[in-house]
C-alpha cells in the first residue's frame, strides 16, 4: 500500500484540472522553497503563449528506477530550463533525431535521458549499449516506473513530457477510448535475427572494421541497441513507442509515449523514447543536412549529413585549422550539440584566410576529408619561426626527400619519460604544403606494422624514437606539426621540410594473375572490404594502390604473421593456402585500413 500512495504522490501532485502540461507538475514542498538552489522537484513553472517552462535542479525525494539515471556521471549542483510546447505538432517528413543528452522531463523535475548513446563497443560508437538492460541484469532495485508496470486496474499517469511537446505515459492504456478496457503498452521493437553484427537495422552495410562483436554468450542478443528492429504490427506502439490514444487528461485523445513491456511483463527497449521524436522540434534531420561550416561568435558550427561518427583516434572528428601562410596551426574537436550539429568554440589567433580540415568516418564507409576556407578579420599572422628547442628535445630524421614515395620520417625524443599518450597514439603529425596545397594527417609505428601504437596499454613505457610513414603528392617546401602530450600538456613541435620531384622511374600497374581477386587501396581504405572465398581452397588476392598518397605502404595478415610491402601505384600478390570457415583480418602497417576475408 505504501508504496502505491507513494506513486500517487509523485505522479499526481497537483490536480489534473485544466491545462495538464500546466499542471501535472510536482513541485517543490513549501518547507523546502527558497532553502537551497539545490531544492528537489519542480522549483517553478511559467506559462508563455508558446511554452509552459520548468525549471528544476534535477533533484527527486522518490527514485524512478534506472531510467532516471544519467548515462553520464554528473559532478556537482546541477540547473535545468526544460521548455516544453503547449501545441505540439507531429512532425511531417523526415523525424529529428532525439539529442545525446536530455530528451524530455518527468513531473517531478528529473531529466528524461537518452540513455542510448553514451557508452558503444570499444568506444567506437557505432555499436551502442542498452544500459537499462544491464542494469536489469544486474538487479537494480525497482523503482517507482517498475511499480506501474503490475496490473493495477487504473490507466498510467503521465510520468514526464518529451522535448517535442507529447506527454509519456506508463504501461496501462485503454484500448480504444475512455470506456474501453485496459492494457498494457507492448513494444513493436524486436531483437533482429542475425549471427553477425555486420549491418545496422536501417539497412546500413559496415565495413569490417567497423563490424560488432559476434552475437554469443558474452554478447548476446540484446546487449545493443542496433540489435533491435522495429517491426510494424508487433506491438501497440510505432516506431517512436507511442501512439494516438484517449486518456484521462486528454480525453478528445493525444499523442503520446508510453513505457514499453514485453511478454514478460517487463520493461522493454526502448522503454520511454524511441531514437527519433515523433513531434516537430524544430531540429533539421541529419539526413538532410549537408556538409557545411560556419563561424559566428567564436563558435565553429559543422553541419553533417551523418548522425553518428565512428570514434576515430578516441574522437568523432577530427578539425585542424590552419592559416595561408601555415603560421597559425591548431587540432581541436567539435562536439554534438542538442540540435545535432557539431560545434566547438575557437578564437582564431590573427585574421587573413584560413583553411579549415575535416577528418571523419561515417558508418559503412572509409575516413572522408573535406575542408573550407574562412575569410577572418584583422591582420595575418607574421611567418613563425621554427622552434630548435622545444621541452621533449624533439628532432626530426629524414631520408631523401621525394614527391611519388613512401617516406620514413624518424623522430628522437630525448626526454621520452614525461611522454604520455595523446588520442590513442605517442603522437599525431600534420603536414601540410606551402599554399595549402595538400594535407597529409599521419600517425607514429611500431618497430613493426603490428604493433603500430593506435591504442595505448596503461603502464606501457613512452619510445625514444617515433616513426612514421608518409608520401608526398608534389615537390615543394611543407610545413609539418607534430604533437605530442608531456605533463598533461600537448606540444606542438613544427619543422619545415623541403621536397624534391618525383623520380622518373615510378612503379606501374598491372593486371592481376588468372583467378585472383582485385583489392583497389585508396585513400577510402580496402576497396572491396569484405571478400568472401570458400574454405579449403587457395586464395589469391591482387593488391593494387592507387598512386595518391594514403597509409597503404604495407598489408598485413595479423594472424599469419604475413606482411607484404605495397608501393604507391604499384601492385602486390599475396597468395595464402587453403583456410578453414571462419575470418581473416588484414590491416594496412598503420592499421588504419581494415578488411576481411569471409571463408565459407
Amino acid at each position: 500500500m505504501r508504496k502505491a500512495i507513494l506513486s500517487t504522490m509523485l505522479f499526481y501532485g497537483l490536480a489534473s484540472a485544466g491545462e495538464p502540461v500546466a499542471t501535472v507538475w510536482h513541485l517543490t514542498p513549501a518547507n523546502l522553497v527558497g532553502k537551497s538552489a539545490t531544492t528537489p522537484e519542480v522549483r517553478s513553472v511559467e506559462v508563455t503563449a508558446e511554452h509552459v517552462v520548468v525549471r528544476s535542479s534535477g533533484v527527486s525525494l522518490a527514485y524512478l528506477g534506472p531510467l532516471q539515471a544519467s548515462p553520464q556521471p554528473t559532478e556537482g549542483p546541477r540547473q535545468f530550463e526544460f521548455q516544453i510546447p503547449r501545441h505540439p505538432r507531429a512532425q511531417t517528413g523526415v523525424h529529428a533525431h532525439v539529442p545525446a543528452g536530455v530528451v524530455g522531463v518527468f513531473v517531478n523535475g528529473m531529466p528524461i535521458y537518452n540513455q542510448f548513446e553514451a557508452d558503444s563497443y570499444q568506444g567506437r560508437n557505432l555499436w551502442h549499449f542498452d544500459p537499462i538492460a544491464r542494469t536489469r541484469n544486474g538487479e537494480a532495485p525497482n523503482g517507482l516506473i517498475e511499480q506501474l508496470i503490475p496490473d493495477s486496474g487504473v490507466h498510467s499517469p503521465i510520468l514526464g513530457y518529451a522535448l517535442d511537446g507529447f506527454p509519456v505515459y506508463g504501461p496501462w492504456a485503454f484500448s480504444d477510448g475512455a470506456d474501453s478496457p485496459l492494457r498494457r503498452m507492448r513494444s513493436g521493437y524486436r531483437v533482429r535475427q542475425i549471427t553477425e553484427r555486420t549491418s545496422w537495422p536501417d539497412g546500413t552495410q559496415l565495413t569490417p572494421g567497423q563490424y560488432g562483436p559476434p552475437v554469443g554468450a558474452e554478447f548476446p542478443l540484446g546487449t545493443f541497441v542496433e540489435d533491435y528492429e522495429y517491426v510494424p504490427g508487433s506491438g501497440d506502439l510505432d516506431r517512436y513507442n507511442g501512439r494516438f490514444a484517449r486518456t484521462p487528461e486528454y480525453p478528445e485523445g493525444t499523442y503520446a509515449y508510453f513505457l514499453a513491456t514485453d511478454t514478460a511483463v517487463g520493461a522493454a527497449f526502448p522503454y520511454l523514447l524511441a531514437s527519433e521524436f515523433y513531434g516537430d522540434t524544430g531540429i533539421v534531420p541529419a539526413s538532410q543536412r549537408k556538409v557545411d561550416l560556419q563561424f559566428r561568435a567564436g563558435i565553429l558550427r559543422l553541419e553533417m549529413p551523418a548522425r553518428y561518427l565512428e570514434y576515430v583516434h578516441e574522437k568523432p572528428i577530427h578539425m585542424m585549422i590552419v592559416s595561408e601562410n601555415l603560421a597559425d596551426f591548431a587540432h581541436i574537436h567539435p562536439e554534438l550539440a542538442a540540435d545535432g550539429a557539431w560545434e566547438v568554440p575557437y578564437n582564431f589567433p590573427h585574421g587573413g584566410h584560413y583553411r579549415v580540415y575535416l577528418e571523419f568516418t561515417p558508418p559503412g564507409q572509409g575516413q572522408r576529408l573535406e575542408f573550407f576556407d574562412l575569410a577572418i578579420p584583422g591582420a595575418p599572422p607574421a611567418v613563425s619561426p621554427v622552434l630548435e628547442n622545444n621541452a621533449l628535445g624533439v628532432t626530426v630524421h629524414t631520408p631523401h626527400l621525394r614527391a611519388g614515395e613512401d617516406l620514413e620520417l624518424s623522430f628522437c625524443i630525448s626526454n621520452p619519460a614525461i611522454l604520455q599518450p595523446y588520442l590513442g597514439a605517442w603522437a599525431h603529425f600534420t603536414l601540410i604544403g606551402e599554399g595549402l596545397s595538400s594535407f597529409i594527417h599521419a600517425h607514429p609505428m611500431g618497430d613493426a606494422p603490428e604493433t603500430a601504437v593506435h591504442t595505448h596499454t596503461m603502464g606501457a613505457s613512452a619510445p625514444a624514437e617515433l616513426r612514421t610513414t608518409v608520401s608526398f603528392p608534389r615537390a615543394g617546401s611543407y610545413k609539418l606539426w607534430a604533437q605530442f602530450q608531456a605533463a598533461g600538456k600537448v606540444e606542438v613541435v613544427p619543422f619545415v621540410l623541403q621536397v624534391d620531384p618525383a623520380a622518373p622511374s615510378a612503379a606501374t600497374l598491372t593486371d592481376p594473375p588468372a583467378g585472383a581477386i582485385r583489392v583497389n587501396v585508396t585513400t577510402e581504405g580496402y576497396e572491396p572490404a569484405r571478400v568472401e572465398v570458400p574454405k579449403d581452397a587457395p586464395v589469391k588476392l591482387w593488391f593494387t594502390r592507387t598512386g595518391e598518397p594514403n597509409c597503404g605502404r604495407q598489408v598485413v595478415f595479423p594472424s599469419l604473421n604475413l606482411i607484404r610491402d605495397l608501393p604507391l601505384g604499384g601492385s602486390v600478390l599475396v597468395e595464402l593456402p587453403p583456410q578453414p570457415s571462419g575470418e581473416l583480418t588484414f590491416t594496412c602497417g598503420m592499421k588504419m585500413y581494415r578488411g576481411m576475408i569471409v571463408i565459407r
